[in-house]
């Protein structure tokens, strides 16, 4: 992994953090309904929602490793 990959992969990460944190302070300040507690719930219960997000890390990191 070069240089450029490690910014963008860093970058991402950043990015992925935010949109969690800012959804659940949302969800904090605003209150939970159906709609925006359900991929968080569905995340934590459905075993094959890790396994698409595992197949997904690998595919990136990956890819980084193959260029």
């Amino acid at each position: 992994m070069d240089r450029t990959d490690a910014l963008l992969l860093g970058v991402s990460g950043v990015v992925a953090a935010l949109v969690l944190a800012g959804a659940l302070s949302a969800g904090a300040l605003f209150g939970f309904d159906e709609s925006a507690a359900r991929p968080i719930r569905l995340l934590a219960v459905e075993p094959l929602a890790w396994i698409v997000v595992a197949a997904l890390l690998v595919a990136v990191v990956g890819h980084t490793y193959i260029d």
